[in-house]
């Protein structure tokens, strides 16, 4: 952003002190100055060339023949667009231009009394086509400088994305009242206006609110084409902005003044004369004023009228209903987009526009009528024309202005430092809020130019701004320091996944995003195309792991990963943290040899698990689950504690189907399980450490035949209901000859301790009895 502090002093007194200062207070207050630039001339005049004759010995040439008012000189000149009768900048000589002071010069044999210059050599721009053709109604040999506001000072200021109300003059000079504590001028809105009524001259319709909150049409008829004033031309070119004629420059004009984009359309050139705001048709297209022929697309916001587009909404407008010179009658936009769709629009069309970077920065509805209100303020200032009465106005939601309250604790308490109570106050009023004191905090109403002010946090930046950060004392933070603590739900997963590595797995981290169809949970607004759903499963990144091993020639994986799944429960999207499990090809375990992964050990694994998280109440079930074998498949349940109560499914493991296994290299068999952590981790238990025994273990071997529907763990059990038991490891399981039939032979090695003492053998046998006594109801015995 450009600003002429000339301009901005229109608006607010500039305070006395040296604009280094000045620019470095914006700075300091969050208002970048980039750079600063001096303009500045002397010697030039108005002047009138009365006639053009080749230079005799230079066909580039030009002789003019220009008069002042009071003398008449000769200029060789080098423009191509000097004509006789035109007015144009004359530096006469002694004059001190930016590029240093003029003399009389002898070009090619002529004397040259003069200089008849362009924009750029007023340091106006960067690039001119041709000398400056000044409108014809200048007297002859006023000052230019007077013109064109010469001394002047232009500071180049970086606006952060949420400021998009300094991207405009008014906003700047707000900011330096607030800043030094003056008072700040509101731009005339004052026009006349005649019948017949804007609404009886045009009609506007927005097909969806959410796109186009507040649309403003106001009709002025009588529009000449004729130039902008010099003073109006010297402020666009200021700003980087070349003047066209006087209808679109006012609307720049306002653009840079107020910061809200305003557009010109061509009465005449619009069908039925009316608006509609809507999304583009898939085939419509549009030459916009640049000249390019642009396709649309459904996510395009246009402007239309009965039959196609006009423009693209917040963009750019269309070069079929553009001002030109033939234009009578002007329908003026003032509208407000919503800023995701200008900047969808955007990119879309590919281009951005002065218009586009402040709609994308989010404007306020309530600034559309100002805006408009403006123009037509300054248009017939200076133009005879004929504005409608009244404007068609749609807006259909008013937006409310927003109220947030400061505490006046909390100033302080942030900022380290105490401001003043009528300073916090006075600074808001300043900023444009409405303050009211209420005691121990202050309701402000904010101004609808600021739409970044929605917490109590913001209200104290701004105190912060205008108090001055360079005022805030650096101080290093006072704090007791504090042994950091895991959050339980993370510790846990760390423990299983040190016990998952100790086993010999790598872990995975795989993305939870995955196609909309495959997943419970949708996004509104995926990053990449395929990747609009969240995962509900672990399984999916954990099979794409094992792919790329197995296509990398791999000869096995076996891999393990902790992360979030989300799912939909009771129409609300639920959270879940799991554990899962892939095992396919060969195993990774020493003296394997070519043996690949089985059944047993993803069965092994989760026992593994389920003994270091001293979880003790799991037990396999029936699943249905069309993912896994119909036959290699089981459910993994949780008991209560008391024995009582139905079992919870917490996971899954077996092989996978067939069909997920027809995607793999080799159709190779894949065996993994699925693990939910919450409840594992309310039924696992802390380690806990236990001394060296002093006393020796006595070992026994116990052969049981057991009915095959009684399951192993009940058994096992039984025997660690002994109070000397320590421990019971079952090493054999045989059914067959020598068996009954309906039993299964379970060998158990036994170890019996006592913490204190060596037991005698007759008390390993009393225990023995005992064990048996206990199994008997359960139809086992000793195996002979």
């Amino acid at each position: 952003m450009r600003a002429s502090l000339n301009w901005v002093s229109e608006y607010v007194d500039l305070p006395e002190v040296p604009r280094e200062a000045l620019a470095e207070r914006l700075t300091v207050a969050g208002l970048e100055v980039e750079r600063i630039e001096s303009l500045d001339a002397e010697g030039v005049v108005v002047a009138r060339v009365v006639a053009v004759e080749p230079h005799p010995k230079a066909r580039n040439l030009s002789l003019c023949h220009v008069e002042t008012g009071t003398d008449h000189r000769t200029v060789v000149c080098g423009a191509d667009n000097a004509r006789a009768g035109g007015l144009f900048p004359l530096a006469l000589p002694g004059a001190r231009l930016p590029g240093g002071e003029l003399s009389v010069a002898t070009i090619r044999g002529v004397k040259s009394e003069g200089m008849l210059l362009s924009q750029k050599e007023l340091g106006l721009e960067g690039k001119s086509a041709g000398i400056w053709d000044l409108p014809p109604d200048l007297p002859l040999g006023a000052d230019l400088a007077l013109l064109v506001g010469f001394p002047d000072t232009v500071f180049s200021l970086k606006i952060t994305s949420n400021r998009p109300d300094l991207l405009g003059i008014v906003g700047i000079a707000r900011e330096i009242s607030a800043l030094y504590r003056t008072t700040v001028r509101d731009p005339d809105l004052s026009f006349p206006e005649v019948p017949p009524t804007a609404a009886s001259l045009t009609d506007v319709q927005i097909e969806d609110p959410t796109d186009c909150p507040r649309y403003v049409a106001r009709i002025i008829r009588g529009i000449a084409d004729r130039p902008s004033p010099v003073p109006i031309q010297a402020r666009l070119l200021k700003s980087g902005m070349r003047p066209l004629a006087l209808a679109v420059d006012v609307t720049n004009y306002v653009l840079l003044e107020l910061g809200h984009p305003l557009h010109a359309f061509d009465q005449g050139k619009l069908a039925e004369g009316r608006i509609v705001v809507r999304r583009a048709r898939r085939g419509e297209r549009i030459r916009t004023l640049d000249g390019v022929e642009r396709d649309l697309s459904p996510e395009v916001l246009v402007i239309a009228d009965a039959v196609r587009p006009v423009a693209v909404a917040g963009v750019m407008g269309g070069a079929e209903s553009e001002v030109s010179a033939g234009t009578r009658e002007v329908l003026l936009e003032a509208a407000a987009f919503a800023p995701a769709r200008v900047r969808r629009s955007a990119r879309a069309v590919g281009a951005r526009t002065e218009a586009s970077l402040r709609f994308e920065r989010g404007l306020s509805p309530e600034m559309a009528d100002l805006a408009s209100r403006r123009y037509c303020a300054l248009l017939s200032q200076q133009a005879e024309v004929a504005i409608a009465r009244g404007a068609v106005d749609a807006y259909p939601a008013p937006a409310r202005a927003g109220l947030v309250s400061l505490r006046k604790r909390r100033v302080a308490e942030l900022l380290g430092v105490e401001v003043p109570p009528s300073e916090v106050a006075e600074g808001l009023t300043r900023l444009g809020l409405t303050v009211q004191d209420r005691g121990d905090a202050w309701d402000a109403r904010i101004p609808p130019f600021r739409q970044d002010l929605g917490r109590e946090i913001d209200l104290v930046e701004e105190v912060a701004r205008l108090y001055g950060y360079d005022r805030i004392p650096a101080l290093a933070p006072r704090t007791e320091p504090r042994i950091g603590r895991k959050d339980p739900r993370e510790a846990f997963a760390d423990r299983v996944r040190g016990i998952l590595a100790a086993l010999g797995l790598v872990e995975a981290y795989t993305p939870g995003f995955l196609p909309a169809e495959e997943a419970e949970v949708r996004l509104r607004n995926p990053l990449a195309q395929g990747g609009d759903g969240l995962r509900p499963s672990l399984l999916p990144g954990l099979l794409a792991v094992v792919r790329g091993n197995l296509e990398a020639q791999a000869p096995g994986v076996a891999v393990f990963e902790v992360g979030r799944v989300f799912l939909r429960r009771d129409g609300a999207v639920t959270e879940e943290d799991r554990v899962g499990i892939a095992l396919a090809g060969r195993s990774p375990l020493p003296l394997s040899g070519k043996r690949e992964h089985s059944p047993a050990d993803l069965k092994g694994l989760l026992d593994a698990l389920l003994t270091a998280l001293r979880i003790e109440n799991a037990a396999l079930g029936e699943i249905e689950d069309v993912r896994l074998h119909p036959y290699r498949r089981a459910g993994i349940y949780l008991a209560p504690r008391e024995g009582r109560g139905p079992r919870t499914l917490i996971g899954w493991l077996g092989e996978l189907s067939p069909a997920l296994r027809a995607a793999l290299p080799g159709e190779r068999r894949v065996l993994a399980l699925e693990l939910a952590l919450p409840p594992l981790r309310m039924a696992a238990r802390p380690p806990e450490h236990h001394p060296l025994p002093r006393s020796p273990a006595s070992k026994r071997d116990l052969s049981l035949l057991v009915p095959q529907d009684i399951p192993e763990g009940i058994v096992r059990g039984e025997l660690l209901a002994e109070p000397l038991v320590e421990s019971a490891f079952l090493y054999d399981l045989y059914c067959g000859e020598g068996v009954p039939a309906g039993h299964l032979s379970l060998t158990y090695e036994v170890t019996f301790r006592d913490p204190e003492r060596t037991l005698a053998s007759d008390e390993v046998e009393a225990a023995v009895g005992r064990i048996l006594a206990r199994l008997q109801p359960l139809g086992a015995r000793i195996r002979t």
